[in-house]
């Protein structure tokens, strides 16, 4: 698999699981925001992530201004839908470059199970 390059964008984007088990493997680590509000879900999940942070939905807005703007974020949370909404907060923060995963954690473990 090639190796994955975050890009810049003014809207967020969209990362398919594959591709950040991939950027997993590589040396410029995101920052990776857990906001399920539990605080194991990425290790139920198996997210061998070295840089993640749970931060519960309700209290997100409240943490923007402690992150580093110009850092590549990934946002993750069950299904997708609340980790799109806690992006599209980063980005109007002027984050630079914010990614939700696609389906959230249950896509990424459907993906983790077609892989074994």
């Amino acid at each position: 698999m090639d190796k994955f390059t975050a890009e810049e964008s003014e809207s967020v984007q969209f990362l398919e699981p594959q591709h950040l088990k991939q950027w997993l493997t590589q040396d410029d680590l995101p920052l990776i925001i857990d906001v399920t509000g539990e605080n194991n879900a990425l290790t139920a999940f198996a997210v061998n992530a070295e840089d993640a942070i749970s931060i519960p939905i309700t209290e997100f807005a409240s943490l923007i201004n402690e992150l580093d703007p110009d850092r590549p974020t990934v946002v993750v949370c069950q299904l997708g839908q609340k980790s799109f909404n806690a992006a599209q907060r980063l980005i109007e923060s002027d984050y630079s470059c914010v990614y939700s995963l696609h389906g959230g954690l249950e896509a990424w473990k459907r993906m983790l199970e077609g892989s074994q």
